[in-house]
């Protein structure tokens, strides 16, 4: 083993094999945690190395130590199945063997198996057998190998996208140097695209990936990297929603290899969003029938990872939507029950079939499901959240608070759903209510911005401009160039007319694209009140500016000013923005009281003249 910081999982790894082997060898590449203190609990040989920028050199240090005649290979995130570890010897025992490959399964602790592929991982230990390869070593050796099912299971660590970005760099800055020496061989640029996919840099893999493709294809390489090479370009198309490319690369690598699982799991997928339904369903049986022969021996894995076999549930659930959407009731029903049994929990099938049917529209089929989904699992989250955003979509706003109440019943420490229960309750005029969701959050999360912000409004709404303002002006000191405050408080001021205040808070408003029509309007009024009508007609310039009005005019008087701010009115009713019209018409009567009579019927009793 080789090892640096592994105390998290090394106890569960070593108590994996202890009984099963003669030694310990751990190569340590400057460990600061309890490591090596764990390794000594075990009898291990430690021995340290500085790292040197190479995966294979540290593997190979590990390998000049070893003194039994067969070597097993493993990291400190990994563990023997307990059941079949006591398989070992009797795996060695094959004179005719020189390496033994066994499936390696990805999991996460306590998890389902996510992905698996085939690694030698047991060896003779003889003179000439060393890994090569500075960041994904490969075994170089000679002699036949075997299969055999002796499972392992890779926990892996969970790290946050500052470490990954790190990680990321550090692993590509080598790829890329592989590149440079060595242009000719495809492999680093394979790896790098597999690493631009990690980090969900799409563009960048299919640029690596089309790469190593090609010299793959110049070299006519049977390697099996080559047919998860054109996965990983299926897989960059798919995400960016290039569907035609994508089943381009899933049918080449099927031609490649007829029986690779993967390829035919994203094929169901891309047929299922185009509802080419019996390429679909063809696709989804080979991938189950492929999936049926790894589950039932897991030795035929290859030695590229095998991603898709915690997919079956997907699979089944993608037909019994193809069969609802085709009114095949009693197949849809089939295929549901299929994927519950296939899925880790009842519900998942379900939610899933719900937020299908909500994206595309059919709320009382998706409220149909959510609601069938929440029999299995009453206090669900993710499915009261769902069933919610459908009935705020359907405009059945009481079910989708009962939706949200259900939620708090069951988690009354739940922040997203106390939130968006106070946005609702504000929605429907219950802002009494909501400032009892909001004040929960703020206890638990007070600077919890968006909870502040929304409670300032409800108290706006029952007319307690002070406690309003109060917030608005502490939420300034969290973010001060928030367009939305901004814009609140200097409205605030400006009916208070506070007219330094409110110019302050509308020029900060300028910085913001989304509200220039808002700050405009608010200059507008706030230099009229100071009597600075020039500053007005700038104000009024830009409004024009900003709604494509024409500007080449003369003002000869503040009534043709005024009849600039009708104009700027009736623009902005036809635009469905009736309050800014009613602000600018109020502008309007400012300038000339007579503009009263020139502003459309329909929102002239709305006009507050002073």
């Amino acid at each position: 083993m080789i090892v640096k910081d592994e105390e998290e999982f090394l106890p569960t790894c070593l108590e994996s094999v202890k009984d099963y082997v003669d030694e310990i060898i751990i190569v340590d590449t400057g460990s600061t945690d309890n490591t090596v203190k764990i390794a000594k609990k075990y009898n291990a040989r430690i021995y340290h190395h500085p790292w040197e920028n190479s995966f294979s050199k540290a593997r190979n240090y590990s390998l000049s130590y070893a003194t039994s005649d067969w070597i097993l290979i493993l990291d400190a995130d990994e563990e023997l199945e307990r059941a079949e570890a006591c398989k070992l010897r009797e795996v060695i025992s094959d004179n005719e063997v020189n390496v033994i490959k066994l499936p390696v399964f990805y999991k996460p602790k306590g998890g389902a198996n996510l992905s698996v592929s085939s690694s030698e991982r047991i060896f003779r230990n003889y003179n000439n057998i060393h890994y090569e390869g500075i960041v994904h070593n490969v075994l170089i050796y000679s002699g036949s190998t075997k299969n055999v099912n002796v499972s392992i299971y890779h926990y892996g660590y969970h790290h946050s996208n500052e470490q990954m970005e790190k990680k990321f760099k550090r692993t590509s800055d080598l790829l890329k140097i592989q590149i440079k020496d060595d242009p000719e061989n495809p492999l680093p640029h394979h790896y790098l695209a597999i690493s631009c996919l990690d980090r969900n840099r799409n563009d960048e893999c299919i640029e690596e990936a089309l790469e190593a493709i090609r010299l793959f294809e110049l070299q006519d390489s049977n390697e099996q990297m080559r047919l998860l090479c054109y996965f990983t370009t299926c897989v960059a198309f798919y995400r960016k929603q290039d569907l035609d490319n994508a089943e381009e690369y899933a049918l080449k690598a099927i031609r490649f290899y007829s029986d690779y699982l993967d390829a035919h799991c994203i094929l169901s997928s891309i047929y299922f969003l185009r509802k080419e339904y019996d390429k679909c369903e063809k696709a989804t049986k080979n991938y189950l029938r492929s999936l049926k022969a790894i589950q039932s021996d897991p030795s035929r894995a290859m030695s590229i990872p095998f991603n898709t076999i915690n997919h079956a549930w997907l699979a089944h659930t993608r037909m019994a939507i193809n069969h609802y959407e085709q009114g095949n009731q009693n197949c849809g029903q089939q295929a549901l029950a299929n994927a519950i049994n296939c899925a880790d929990n009842a519900w998942e099938p379900y939610l899933a079939i719900g937020k299908h049917f909500v994206v595309h529209d059919n709320l009382k089929m998706a409220e149909i499901f959510l609601c069938d989904g929440l029999k299995h699992d009453p206090g669900n989250k993710e499915i009261q959240y769902s069933l919610a955003g459908t009935y705020e979509r359907s405009c059945e706003t009481e079910k989708a608070i009962g939706c949200l109440k259900q939620i708090l019943d069951y988690h009354p420490e739940e922040v997203r759903a106390l939130y968006n229960l106070g946005l609702l309750l504000l929605k429907c005029n219950k802002p009494c209510e909501a400032i009892k969701s909001f004040k929960s959050i703020i206890n638990k999360e007070p600077e919890h911005f968006d909870a502040l912000l929304n409670l300032a409004i409800a108290y706006e709404n029952i007319g307690n401009i002070a406690q309003s303002k109060d917030i608005y002006n502490t939420l300034t000191t969290i973010n001060q160039n928030n367009p939305e405050v901004s814009l609140r408080l200097g409205s605030i001021y400006l009916l208070e007319n506070d007219n330094n205040r409110a110019k302050e808070c509308f020029l900060k408003l300028l910085k913001s694209v989304k509200y220039l029509t808002e700050a405009h309007l608010g200059l507008s009024k706030v230099y009229l009140s100071m009597n600075d009508p020039e500053s007005c007609i700038r104000s009024c310039d830009e409004l024009l500016k900003s709604l494509k009005l024409p500007r080449n005019i003369t003002i000869n008087s503040l009534s043709d000013l005024s009849d600039l701010y009708i104009r700027i009115g009736t623009t902005l009713i036809k635009q469905q923005k009736e309050t800014l019209s009613i602000f600018a018409f109020e502008i309007a009567v400012l300038l000339e009281p007579d503009a009263l009579n020139a502003i459309p019927p329909q929102t002239a009793d709305s006009v507050v003249t002073c």
